[in-house]
């Protein structure tokens, strides 16, 4: 493919594929992806579809193992070599059209002239004259037909000035406007490719972070091996300054890390045996042995990687409206430059003149500028999103954002650091009448949490482990979202939860805990988070937990404010708790004690009322929520679940990159329609002025070699604005 006319060609040729659904081409990365009805369809026959217009499947009929590595590479190979490939015929075409229009400009003899440009179209133009051929043979004339076209027709307008009879000698200059055609041409395609490679650095950056070996312990000795060969489970070594080759955890050693590249944070992070490390992050001072838990394309940044690719290659709704127009760009274009030909030779009687300003026609529109205005501007503000640490997985959310209104925001780990820390321990009488101590609870309380993903009981493991008290993994672990999570310790069943669903299991008993009410009300009235441990369903303690609010977020929702959002804490934290951080953070909309179902209605009641909602999230309690938001954003250090129910993720627990990932949406959405006004306007204009608009006010037109950089011209200006997003958000 060699321009975004030749995706849409590829688009309708594979959608005709028998089993075929649909089929989405992204020509920046050179790939399709192919919606399919029952089994897959051999890519042998998707070759055979494509080589009848020009087009083929790299490895078609082979087993390659389509690696992201490999998709990138062949893409950044294949734009790289369109650069190359535009160089070398730009230069030949500047060494041959140059003296052309010197001898020109010295009065040689024409044919001096008209050799040199024969040869810049013969040699230097041909794969734009093939490409042409090959567009207007299947019916889909393109950009390429339209240089092609005007390429020609100028050359043989030459060569009837110079062979042909004496009324025709004038024209013998027109040869040279051939050559200036082309070397714009393929000046533009130069400069545009470039353009497109830099627009694709952060893929590549991301790529590129993760070693394609490790250096894992085999029997006490260090063996290097390919990434995809190393074992979970198994330690791999990285020393200082190098960088992380795996997602797993620290097993032996201590450094600190810069992710920068992941998560946007400048600041590096200290690590120490049992923490969580992921591939790409750079090693500081010490070395390190990890745990392996993920490698090669299932590591973080690799699953980050394929989501920018997705998201570069996706298409805005309103490139639907874009490619309609697109479609009859072209045949318009060759129409007018067909009725300006007749026009001028019926009005003037000069074949040489009509035939000059029907050339300029068709070399001064521009439908590459029309197909490039949405695509560049998705490539430039999804990789420029990227870098800030933020995924989107198409550009359909960019757009979704721009137009929320309303921001509803969890409480813990989102507004709160996340890393809840025990304060207190209440004991109930039951709990002293079973001469239960506070060791005794912590350790019952630690191994149940300890297969727990939520903050507050990951809090219970640290209090144990900070107390040096030992406890062992509970059997029949069980976890229900937004209520508790119950297992069992030996012979005792313990749970724990949320005071309003502890008061719903002993209510379900036909109990009712006057003792544990108190308890809860007292931990609550101090701002605090309890939470109940039932043990063989009777009440015997309250955790008094406490989280910070995030330094950066009360900044951000000033700013999330100010940029017009209506923003609404929901929490599944008791009332006291989600009332102090709301006051903290100057919030006055807040819900307490929420089930995820409740988040979950409570997103769709505001959409009811018209308002368009972004969910910001990071739990399992979260997921229903984030599903039921026009843009779920899923916080990135947050559940699985969480991120794969999300629209968009936050690499980083950093709620100051969602202003700015919002002021990117909104740049990306004025930059797109700035292109597609500089497309639609550049061409409402450049036709009529090449067809003769201006004769009856100015003798003055523009010649086709003026044409041809103005072409060349447009679809460069689009490039470059989409490539300002990406500088901006740096």
């Amino acid at each position: 493919m060699t321009c975004a006319a030749c995706a849409a060609s590829v688009q309708r040729l594979l959608s005709e594929v028998p089993g075929v659904v649909s089929v989405e081409v992204s020509f920046g990365a050179r790939q399709a992806t192919l919606h399919l009805a029952g089994p897959p369809v051999e890519p042998a026959r998707l070759a055979a579809a494509l080589s009848g217009s020009g087009y083929s499947i790299p490895g078609a009929g082979s087993a390659g193992s389509g690696s992201l590595r490999e998709a990138a590479a062949f893409a950044a190979a294949a734009e790289l070599g369109e650069r190359r490939a535009a160089r070398r015929g730009l230069l030949v075409a500047l060494a041959f059209g140059v003296p052309a229009l010197a001898s020109e400009w010295l009065g040689a003899d024409p044919r001096i002239a008209l050799g040199l440009n024969s040869a810049v179209v013969g040699w230097a133009g041909a794969p734009l004259l093939v490409a042409g051929a090959r567009a207007a043979a299947r019916r889909k004339p393109d950009m390429n037909t339209l240089i092609a076209l005007g390429a020609l027709a100028a050359i043989a307008i030459g060569v009837l000035g110079v062979f042909g009879p004496e009324r025709f000698h004038a024209a013998a200059h027109h040869g040279h406007a051939a050559a200036l055609i082309l070397i714009f041409a393929l000046l533009g395609r130069w400069l545009e490719s470039g353009a497109r490679l830099r627009a694709g650095d952060a893929l590549q950056a991301l790529i590129d972070l993760t070693p394609q070996f490790v250096r894992v312990l085999r029997r006490g000795a260090e063996v290097e091996v390919p990434a995809e060969q190393a074992s979970i489970g198994s330690l791999a070594i990285v020393r200082p300054g190098e960088r992380i080759p795996v997602d797993g955890t620290v097993f032996i050693g201590a450094s600190e890390l810069d992710e920068a590249v992941l998560t946007g944070e400048s600041r590096p992070r200290a690590v120490e045996a049992g923490a969580a490390v992921r591939a790409g992050a750079m090693n500081g001072t010490g070395t390190l042995q990890i745990s392996i838990e993920r490698v090669g394309e299932e590591t973080a940044v690799a699953r980050i990687a394929r989501a920018v690719q997705a998201a570069r290659g996706s298409r805005a709704p309103v490139q639907l409206l874009v490619d309609r127009i697109s479609a009859a760009f072209v045949p318009v274009v060759l129409a007018v430059a067909g009725s300006t030909l007749l026009a001028w030779w019926w009005i003037d009687g000069d074949i040489a003149g009509a035939a000059s300003r029907a050339i300029t026609v068709l070399v001064v529109a521009c439908p590459c500028a029309l197909g490039l205005a949405t695509p560049t501007a998705i490539v430039a503000a999804t990789g420029a999103a990227a870098r800030m640490g933020v995924l989107v997985r198409d550009a359909e959310v960019l757009e979704r954002l721009v137009r929320g209104d309303t921001l509803v925001v969890d409480k813990t780990g989102t507004l709160t650091t996340g890393r809840p820390r025990l304060s207190a321990l209440h004991r109930t009488g039951a709990a002293n009448a079973r001469s239960f101590d506070d060791g005794d609870l912590l350790r019952l309380a630690a191994a149940v949490e300890m297969s727990s993903e939520q903050p507050l009981g990951r809090a219970l493991v640290d209090a144990a482990d900070a107390r040096g008290i030992a406890y062992s993994r509970a059997a029949d672990f069980r976890a229900e979202p937004g209520r508790g999570v119950h297992g069992r310790v030996a012979e005792l069943a313990v749970w724990l939860g949320s005071p309003q669903a502890a008061a719903a299991v002993l209510a379900a008993k036909g109990r009712v805990d006057p003792e544990l009410d108190r308890l809860v009300d007292q931990v609550s009235n101090r701002g605090a988070s309890p939470v109940v441990m039932l043990c063989d369903e009777v009440a015997c303690a309250v955790f008094e937990l406490r989280d910070a609010a995030r330094p950066e977020a009360a900044p951000a929702l000033r700013e999330l404010e100010a940029q017009g959002l209506s923003i609404h804490v929901c929490s599944g934290d008791h009332r006291g708790a989600v009332a102090a951080v709301a006051a903290e953070l100057g919030l006055a909309t807040w819900r307490a004690e929420m089930t995820p179902e409740q988040k979950g209605a409570h997103v769709s009641a505001l959409r009811s009322q018209g308002r368009r909602v972004l969910m910001v999230g990071d739990g399992i309690n979260d997921a229903p929520a984030l599903a039921a938001a026009d843009v779920g954003i899923a916080v990135g250090g947050g559940a699985d679940v969480a991120l794969e129910t999300a629209d968009a993720v936050l690499l980083h627990a950093n709620l100051a990159r969602l202003p700015r990932v919002l002021e990117l949406a909104r740049r990306m959405r004025t930059t797109i329609r700035a292109n597609l006004a500089w497309a639609f306007g550049y061409n409402v204009i450049a036709v009529p002025l090449a067809a003769g608009a201006l004769s009856a006010w100015s003798a003055w037109s523009p010649s086709p070699g003026l044409a041809a950089a103005a072409m060349a011209g447009s679809s460069l200006i689009v490039v470059l604005n989409s490539l300002r997003l990406a500088r901006r958000a740096s």
